[in-house]
This record gives structure tokens, sequence and C-alpha cells, in this order.
């Protein structure tokens, strides 16, 4: 439905039929949206993916860019489906890592012959809905194939590596349920990927892992989200078992990683790193099989063992996930399945473990226990099947594409009366003066309700993300405080008490901006000086401003981007620095405000200072701001960081009582 709604659309609305049953299939296709999985924006761990880099120019369509699968076993496919890779960088979030603007997918036979193209796509860096979505390719009639071809006809020119890059997160060939692409085979054209911040490999398209998380569908809420239990040490054993009720054939179990209770979490975070599964055997020595493996994040993890008979499955960790030295090891599951072929005999199997923390308490009214292993749902829904949930994803994208073109089609209508409205208006001269005067007023006055509307969610949501986080925080709490011992907690909760006090610090910056001047607001100086009490607690440090600083002013997109630019600077420090004493300093005159943030840390490298995405943050912030910046820095001899932000006018405000310029030590 239009957001901006005028005199035009009171009258489209009115007269126009069309437009009417445009907004009834709008509000039918939101109703229905919740019912299908969505694509999660935070980073879900696991692997990247595979990327091709092709260093210095374009590459040549007609026999690079090609990507070739080669199936363990050949198979009867139904089914291919690709998921566009991931990338996390200063910007946020870039979806589509590396897709192709145009790209075709073929099967291939046994002598790697394309047998048949199967899809093809074109216009997707044009596409305003499509953002990290799989693209999905039926295969009908079926067809006896040995592998698949992905072949990129256009490139985008990825700046951070001066390369064109032809990536993708997983590739899936269903036959049935079953996915005949895992394990294959890969070979790309491309010079090799830098190894960092992501690790790209070939072998990770066909690993089975995704930026999707869990395949989930919403359901009706369920009060358990996994289970948990806790050690001293990583080393110290711990297992879990899963009682049939009854003798079972199987071939492999299904694990999948918890939920990060926190965001500082790492996606997976209680996954063990080595691990036993053993099938007791009645009067014999149980079938045993050891795992290790890295993090999977927030991607189910498929064990094979073969053809097996039995009652129960144990699994028994001998290296658990752990936070840090000092931190309590953790082993977590969501969901656990035992699987014959691709049917779970696991489900709503007993469950018995060596020991747990019992019924914790969770996000919300839910808990972390045992028996939410075998319950068939994972922490956010009702766990399907890979191609039934790749499936419902792309009805999900269908669903949204449609509602973005009837969305299109009522602004067309609507723009369809406002230009005759205009000529209406210019043929009644007489009436002009009060339609230009009332209109633009009555406009302004539905505008400024709307962002008090929206500025009202917001605060809403702020509050409902703040009292998870800290309900979270709360239950980490207790846990250090039941392992403090003699001692007592010290590291554990400082750090969770730091994750609160930023969490708030956060919230509070936000609220800050979005609420109007007045004198109950604290101003920009002491702004700063309280974040710096906040982010700057573990190390020495010192803050001084002189008299003009205390009372000056600025606009709140100027503040906006200052408050960003300083936290970015001082997280920057933290991070990277190693620094142990920190500076900052905040001096005003009539014509410009500056900020400088100085450390003792490692500084930085003059050839690292030389690449573009150095600083890249805090000098988008200078640009906004219009700003004057400086770096200076010598290895080993820390960094210092120099903003002049220019005054276009003197602004200043009555110091405050209580508000005087001076030193703030650390």
């Amino acid at each position: 439905m239009p957001e901006n709604r005028g005199w035009e659309y009171e009258f489209a609305h009115r007269f126009s039929g069309r437009l009417t049953a445009l907004e009834n299939e709008q509000d039918s296709i939101r109703k229905s949206l919740p019912e299908f999985p969505n694509v999660p924006v935070a980073d879900q761990g696991g692997t990247g993916g595979l990327a091709s880099f092709y260093i210095g120019k374009e590459p040549d369509y007609q026999k690079d860019c090609l990507v070739d699968l080669r199936f363990p076993v050949p198979g009867n496919i139904d089914l291919v489906v690709l998921v566009p890779a991931r990338r996390y960088g200063v910007d946020g979030l870039e979806a589509q890592f590396g897709l192709p603007d145009r790209f075709s997918v073929e099967l291939l036979g046994q002598d790697g012959k394309v047998l048949r193209k199967i899809g093809e796509k074109s216009g997707l860096w044009a596409d305003p809905v499509r953002s990290g979505h799989p693209f999905v390719f039926p295969v009908d009639p079926p067809l006896e194939a040995a592998g698949v071809r992905i072949s990129a006809t256009k490139l985008r020119l990825d700046a951070d590596s001066a390369s064109y890059v032809h990536a993708w997160s997983e590739a899936f060939a269903f036959s049935g349920e079953r996915n005949l692409a895992l394990g294959s085979t890969v070979t790309s054209s491309g010079d090799a990927p830098a190894t960092a911040p992501w690790q790209w490999a070939n072998s990770f398209l066909v690993d089975g892992m995704t930026p999707l998380g869990l395949p989930e569908e919403p359901a009706a809420q369920h009060m358990n989200v996994g289970w948990m239990t806790d050690k001293p040490k990583a080393t110290d054993p711990v297992w879990v078992e899963l009682d049939l009720g009854e003798e079972r054939e199987f071939d492999a179990i299904r694990l999948f990683p918890a939920k990060r209770p926190t965001s500082d979490l790492p996606s997976g975070f209680g996954f063990p790193r080595r691990f036993n599964i053993s099938i007791p055997q009645a009067g014999g020595e149980p079938v045993r099989k050891s795992v290790e493996m890295a993090n999977p994040g927030h991607n189910p993890v498929l064990v094979q063992l073969g053809k097996c008979h039995g009652r129960s499955v144990k699994i028994e960790a001998t290296e658990l996930w752990k936070a840090y030295e000092n931190y309590p090891a953790f082993l977590a599951f969501s969901e656990v399945e035992v699987l014959e072929g691709e049917k779970n005999v696991g489900l709503g199997a007993a469950v018995r473990s060596s020991g747990s923390m019992g019924a914790v308490v969770g996000s919300g009214v839910q808990y972390w226990i045992a028996s939410s292993l075998s319950d068939g749902f994972g922490p956010d829904g009702k766990l399907v099947s890979q191609r039934e949930w790749l499936l419902a994803l792309d009805r999900r994208l269908g669903l949204e594409m449609r509602e973005y073109q009837l969305q299109r089609e009522s602004e067309a209508i609507i723009a369809g009366w406002r230009r005759g409205g205009l000529w209406g208006v210019t043929a009644l001269a007489a009436c002009g003066a009060f339609v230009l005067v009332y209109l633009p007023i009555r406009y302004r006055m539905r505008e400024k309700r709307e962002l008090s509307r929206v500025r009202e969610r917001i605060a809403g949501d702020l509050h409902d993300e703040v009292g998870s986080n800290l309900g979270s925080i709360q239950m980490l709490a207790d846990l250090a405080e039941g392992h403090a011992g003699a001692t007592g907690p010290t590291r554990e909760l400082k750090r969770i008490q730091r994750i609160a006090a930023e969490t708030v610090s956060a919230v509070r910056d936000i609220v800050w901006l979005l609420r109007p001047q007045g004198d109950h607001r604290i101003g920009t100086v002491e702004h700063l000086r309280e974040t710096s009490s906040i982010m700057l607690e573990p190390l020495e440090w010192e803050f001084t401003a002189n008299e003009p600083a205390w009372q000056c002013e600025m606009s709140d997109e100027s503040n906006r981007h200052l408050f960003l630019f300083f936290r970015e600077a001082l997280h920057n420090l933290l991070r990277h620095s190693g620094a142990k004493k920190a500076q900052i300093r905040v001096e005003c005159d009539p014509s410009c405000f500056r900020l400088t943030v100085a450390d003792d840390g490692c500084g930085i490298p003059p050839e690292k200072m030389e690449r573009p995405s150095t600083l890249r943050a805090l000098r988008q912030r200078v640009e906004a701001l219009g700003a004057d910046f400086k770096v200076e820095s010598k290895p080993g001899e820390g960094t210092r960081l120099e903003l002049g932000i220019p005054l276009m006018a003197k602004r200043t405000k009555k110091p405050a009582a209580e508000a005087k310029p001076g030193i703030a030590p650390g």
C-alpha cells in the first residue's frame, strides 16, 4: 500500500476498482508471508563457499567463468538449487557477493558433455526484491546426470580485491530428498582466492553449509530451544544418548547446532570439536565412529554411519566448545536426528545424558532441556528436509516479487491520478491558491505524524531487543556465579557487565539522537565523555575539553556522524592497537570543532595504511561531516586520529551548573 497518501490516493481509491483489488491482494500476501521461512540477515557461520577471482581484467566468458560439479554417484536429478555467497564488510552485509548478472545451469553426463540446459537467469543486479534468496531450477522430466555446470556470462568488479568475482555459497542437486551434489568434485577457473577474512574453497560449494541457517519452517510456539551442558574443562567427558525404544535400522545421524543465546557468541557456539558416536550391540562390541570438525555455524551436520542396527545412539564429546580459558566448556544441540535414508526414526526418542544444567530458562518463555533433542523442532520452528525448506524459501520469494509488482502498479495508478489532478488544478485558477497552500500543509502534517509513529515503533523494538539481550546476559551471569569458586567471579562477570553497559550505551545513543533537542538532554561533549568511560574501562584513559567545547552544540545529523565516528575509533583502538593508555581531547572555537583520539599501541603499518579498506568506516563519517581528517601512526609508537568539523555558525548553549570542563582520568 502506498506510504505517501495525498488527495490523488483518495480519488484513485474511491473511483478505481483496480486499486482496491490490488490492495486486497497485497493484504492477502502480507498475511501469508509469515507462513514461510525467511532469509536471515545475521551471520550464520559455517564456510563461505566457492569464489573464483579474475585479477586485472574482465575474463573471457566463452572459455572462463565455468564451475563444474561431478557427483560421487550419478542419479536421476529432479531439482537443482544454487545459494548465493555472502560477505560481511565495513559497509555491512553483501547478501549476493560475486553473483553474476547473467548465468546458466546445465546438467552433465558421465562423459562431461552437456545433457540439457535447465535454467538461465539475467538482469539480477537490477532485481529490487531478490537479496540472498536461493535460485531454484526444477528438472521436469527428471534426467539421469553425473554433474552440473554453472556458466557465468557477466561478472561485477569487486573494488576491495580489484578482481572480477564469481562466487556461490552452496549447490544442491536433488534426487527426491537426497542431495547428490554433497561431496562432489568441483573444478573452477580463476585465480586463487584470498584466505582472509573468508575461507573460500571449491569443496565448500558442496559441503552442505549455507548462510541461510537451519532448515526450519514457522510453526506454533514451542517451549524448548535445545539442550546444553557445561563442564569446567573442554576435555571433561560428557555424553548424550537417544533411546529409540526398540531395535531399529539406520545409516546416519544429523546434528543441529544450538542457536547462540547472546549476540557476542558465534552461531553453533556449543558444537563439539571432537566426538565419538557409538551404537551398542547385543552381545558384542558397539559400533563406533570418531568425528573431528570445526564449528559448522548454524548448519546441520550429517554423519554417515553405514548400515547399523541398534536400540540407542550415544554421542560422547571428547573436546567441548569453550569461549575462553577461564569460561565453562559447553556441549549444545538443538536437535539430533537418527536417519534411515531420509526418515527420522529418532523422533520422540527418550534422551539421557551424563549431566546437564537441567531446564534452563532461555529467551522469552522457552527452555533448554534434554527432551527437545528429539521433538522435531529447531530453535525457531519445525525442522523439515532441505528440499522442502529451499522450495518454501523460493515460494516466499515469489510472493515478495508479486507484492512488489502490485505495489508498483498501485503507485502507477496513483501517479496517473496525480497528473490528472495537476491539469485540473492548472485549469481551475480560482482554486489553485487554496490547493497550493492547503495540500502541502496537510502532506507535511501527515508526514510528521508518520515520523512520530516510526519513532515510537523504533523505541518499542529497541525495548524488546534490549530486554532479550539483558535476559540472556543474566543467564550467563548466573552460570558464571555458579562456577566462581573460592576467588569469586571476576573476569566473567566483568565481561558480562561490559556487554550490558555497551548495549545500554548504544541504545542510549540512538534514543538520544531520535529525541528533539531540549534542556533535558546532556551536551555533545558530555555524551562523548560518558561513552569513553564505558568503552575504555579496561585501559588508562584521559578525557580533556576546553570551555567552548562543553558549550558547543551541533545539528542532530552532525551529532549522529560524530558519535558513530567516535565509537568506531574506540572499537578500533580496543580491538587492534593493543594499547594500554588512551587520550581523548576535544577543542572548539567559533569556526571548528576538533576531536583527537590517541593511543600508545602498536600503530598501523605503512603498507596497510595505503589500502583503500583501512579506516574506511571512519573516512565515510568524515565525508558525511564535510570534515578534515588526519592520521598519524608509526609501528610501535601508537596512533593519533584528528577530526576537524567546520562550524557554519556559532552554536552554544548555557552550561549546566554541574557541567565543568576538565580532565577525566581512566
